[in-house]
């Protein structure tokens, strides 16, 4: 599944958290290491959940950095003022290939 829908007054059921579950569950099945959790927005309530999980890391200044605390990225940040999505993904480096694209 790529895309899940948000009901707000749901929010606490967090389909979002399942989905990233399942994706881990099937990625398990499959022996696949990593799964991507698509982009987040800081401060949006439809994608908090995501920030819930370890090991994120978020695309700023033209490299992928550790996120250590979501508060630490305002969502009063402009859209304009961030990477492209498309040079984000682009530059999503996996633990085994940052030696040889580094």
């Amino acid at each position: 599944m790529v895309y899940s829908f948000f009901e707000p007054e749901l929010s606490r059921d967090s389909l979002g958290t399942y989905v990233i579950l399942d994706h881990v569950r099937i990625a398990a099945e499959m022996h696949l290491p990593y799964v991507y959790l698509g982009y987040w927005v800081p401060g949006s309530a439809k994608m908090g959940y995501k920030a819930r999980f370890g090991a994120l890391e978020v695309y700023s200044r033209g490299q992928w950095l550790p996120l250590r605390n979501p508060a630490d990225y305002g969502a009063d940040v402009h859209p304009l003022s961030v990477d492209p999505i498309a040079e984000q993904v682009a530059n999503i480096q996996l633990p085994d290939m940052r030696d040889q694209r580094g």
